[in-house]
């Protein structure tokens, strides 16, 4: 069962601190075995994508399939009917609504010197996007990633998918709404390496997004500097504050839908009412077992699944604060009164009728969310994620005198005569017209 605390004791606030520490640690097995696999396919580039992806997967591929042909997304397609085709229209039209909003404005004005400043904003020239696999396809990863790339303007979109879900036709649609480019039938952390620093057959991309298992969280982690990369993400998990005023079957069911992903995912309900938390924890008791995947759920719920009494709704919007979730579900009659206390939470779910699982598909706001309490330093993925930020700075003649006495003597300053000469050899064109 999950686990149980109580916020005004100090050792339980103490056993909880301990509690959110206990998934998010990388063995160096982990580490170590991603470090080789990035220098394997440095090396050997083909060669070893498609020894790991026989190893990994179970797949034996040559290097002309690892790239998903026309034909082939065609076929599998085809095989879908149209109302499967208009459910994810509907995702992607409202993804894309809510996403054209974000796009940046590029601006320029003069200061009172006559200075001309400003900043443009400019795609990003290719990115790859990492869809992960398991006993599921995630057709709705591609809207959420290929829907503010193409808004952002990148010119060039890969994506990458595990081979055992490389002909998914919701998934290949999925693609085709957004416009991608190419797709390859590779996984793991082999697919992160290859889209960092390129194959024979894989180009290398500018930045990678996208979430998956531990070993793809340390690639993305590793290649950084490399490439550019979203975030790093880890168990997806979610905060449930609500009070005896909602349905325990309702929160129950949002806690088992986080659950259910993944073993390690983790789902925590905080509220001022211990006899709403005890028909919860009921409520996850019988619905799990009515349930597909009930032993994932129970397996995630018992080891990752955690209860907190506090001593009211505020006190739970701290100690959200101190999680920093990635999904925060504030199932309360007025929500809205508390948008001003959260400071800390990858996405936001307003009331008793957003359950997060809306956010998952159709709610419009990217399901790309920091995670394991890094919602304290990043934030989900955006438009702006697939763009870079130029600034622009021009000095008339007239300017720089008074600009370049205050430049040349901080360079002095800093011992920097090189600098100095740079501005000195300016000033002197400027003393010499004067003189004339």
């Amino acid at each position: 069962m999950a686990q149980l605390f109580y916020l005004n004791r100090s050792d339980d606030h103490t056993r909880f601190t301990q509690f959110l520490k206990g998934n998010i640690a990388l063995s160096e097995s982990t580490r170590e075995a991603v470090t080789q696999i990035i220098t394997n396919i440095v090396s050997e580039k083909d060669r070893a994508l498609i020894a790991f992806t026989k190893k990994f997967d179970g797949v034996s591929l040559t290097p002309d399939e690892l790239l998903v042909t026309e034909e082939e997304i065609e076929a599998s397609i085809n095989t879908l009917e149209d109302s499967q085709k208009d459910i994810l229209k509907a995702s992607f039209e409202r993804l894309w609504k809510f996403h054209e909003k974000q796009i940046p404005t590029s601006q320029t004005w003069k200061d009172e010197d006559s200075v001309t400043l400003g900043w443009i904003w400019q795609p990003i020239q290719s990115c790859g996007l990492y869809v992960p696999g398991g006993t599921a396809t995630y057709p709705s990863s591609v809207l959420m990633m290929g829907v503010p790339a193409r808004i952002a303007g990148v010119k060039s979109i890969a994506l990458t998918v595990p081979p055992s879900n490389a002909l998914d036709p919701h998934l290949l649609y999925a693609s085709r709404l957004v416009s991608v480019d190419r797709i390859y039938r590779v996984g793991g952390a082999q697919a992160i390496a290859a889209l960092a620093y390129g194959t024979e057959t894989i180009s290398a991309v500018d930045k990678i997004a996208g979430p998956g298992n531990s070993f793809v969280t340390e690639a993305k982690r590793q290649v950084f500097g490399q490439v550019g990369i979203d975030m790093v993400a880890g168990p997806t998990e979610v905060v449930v504050v609500s009070d005896n005023n909602s349905r325990p079957d309702w929160v129950a069911a949002d806690l088992i839908a986080q659950a259910e992903h993944d073993p390690l995912s983790r789902s925590i309900l905080i509220s001022d009412c211990e006899k709403f938390v005890s028909k919860v924890f009921s409520e996850v008791a019988r619905q799990a077992e009515l349930l597909p995947r009930k032993d994932i759920i129970l397996q995630s719920w018992n080891s990752n699944g955690a209860g907190v009494i506090v001593d009211n709704i505020v006190q739970g919007i701290e100690l959200s604060n101190e999680i920093a979730p990635e999904h925060l579900q504030l199932n309360l009659n007025k929500p809205e009164q508390y948008l001003d206390r959260i400071s800390n939470a990858g996405s936001v779910f307003l009331g008793n009728w957003t359950p997060e699982v809306l956010g998952d598909y159709i709610g419009g706001p990217n399901h790309v969310l920091p995670t394991s309490g890094t919602a304290r330093f990043f934030s989900g993925l955006a438009v702006w994620d697939f763009m870079k930020r130029s600034t622009v700075l021009g000095v008339p003649e007239e300017s720089f005198g008074k600009l370049g006495r205050i430049a040349e003597r901080m360079a002095v300053k800093e011992h920097l005569e090189g600098h100095a000469n740079s501005i000195r050899i300016r000033m002197n064109e400027i003393e010499g017209s004067t003189n004339e």
